[in-house]
């Protein structure tokens, strides 16, 4: 009897053992299902997944996945369509989110949340893509004082905004904001119930469908402003820096690639972004990716600098994040350095 009993206990002790296991491979699973599944059998892929929002600057991306420059490098690529930065940040901190491409002032936000990501290389600048559209009785950026402007909070359209006031001696706190949603920014302003909107291309484009209205200002005034990274996970970066290099090598070939089969390359991009291959090519007219001879350039690399302390101090101000991030530990290019040497 007391060996039936001990064995039952036994039995009883391995179920509950092994509910454990499925629960806890459930729970981290879930978690780290993305990052770390081959989903391809037999074969010998890192899978990878990349998140962005909506921007024509990181569709190479998408080019660099159709082409098969990703696989080249021994990685299979998830590619993301994620609006939400607070969602990028979170995933990032769950371990489910391996990189994302984002402009440099969600960057900070999220590294001033103690997001464990740094940027590793700039992906792009803006030079026209974004800008003010304003209705025609607004003639001036001081007439936009006492006006409502739609634009997306505590993203790169409010800093672009705050930037142009404040370098024109105004205050952007007299300007009355109506808050939506990137993809959504200029329906407000289309319906006549915005004065104006702050927005990047292909929105910025769409707001120009109003009569009558006009640009007041773009990212081609103020150069160095906008500025784009591809932002990987701390521990990626650490443990498997051939990965992130590989990453990286895939993005200059899609780059590379569509400055030489322009028309082929904007007809794979045109289908991600619901728009014709013509009017993609208008889109990003007024952006610039950086080569990779470019990346190290002393000039960029001060604007940006400028540009860190200024978003972090206005961040820091508002109580947007919890401490300003020092500039060495969110942007590290280093592993741009024998990028093309073997072994790398």
């Amino acid at each position: 009897m007391a060996k039936e009993s001990r064995r039952y206990k036994l039995l009883i002790a391995v179920m509950v053992l092994a509910s454990v296991m499925v629960w806890l491979f459930g729970f981290f699973g879930t978690i780290h299902l993305l990052s770390y599944t081959r989903i391809h059998k037999g074969d010998k892929l890192r899978h990878v997944n990349i998140a962005f929002p909506e921007w024509a600057g990181y569709a190479p991306l998408y080019l660099a996945k159709d082409k098969g420059f990703f696989k080249e490098e021994g990685l299979d690529v998830t590619l993301i369509n994620e609006q939400v930065d607070s969602a990028r940040r979170d995933a990032f901190i769950a371990g489910m989110l391996d990189f994302e491409a984002g402009t440099l002032d969600l960057l900070i936000a999220k590294k001033g949340l103690d997001a464990p990501i740094t940027a590793v290389m700039i992906i792009d600048e803006s030079l026209g893509s974004d800008g003010i559209v304003a209705v025609k009785e607004i003639k001036s950026l001081e007439d936009l004082i006492g006006k409502k402007v739609a634009l997306t909070p505590e993203d790169v359209n409010e800093l672009f905004l705050y930037y142009v006031l404040r370098e024109r001696g105004l205050s952007p706190d007299k300007i009355i904001p109506v808050p939506r949603r990137s993809q959504h920014v200029t329906d407000d302003f289309l319906a006549g119930e915005a004065d104006a909107v702050v927005a990047w291309e292909p929105f910025l484009s769409n707001a120009l469908k109003k009569p009558g209205s006009h640009i007041l200002a773009t990212s081609a005034d103020f150069p160095g402003v906008i500025v784009d990274t591809l932002n990987a996970r701390n521990d990626l970066i650490k443990n498997e820096p051939q990965v992130v290099r590989g990453v990286m090598r895939a993005w200059f070939k899609a780059v590379k690639y569509y400055r030489e089969h322009p028309a082929e390359a904007s007809s794979i991009i045109a289908k991600y972004y619901g728009t014709s291959p013509e009017r993609y090519r208008e889109d990003i007219k007024g952006l610039k990716w950086v080569d990779y001879k470019e990346q190290a350039d002393p000039i960029r690399y001060d604007n940006m600098a400028k540009m860190f302390g200024i978003i972090s101090d206005r961040k820091l101000e508002r109580g947007k994040i919890l401490s300003s991030p020092a500039l060495e530990e969110t942007l590290d290019l280093s592993l741009l350095e024998g990028l093309y040497e073997t072994g790398n």
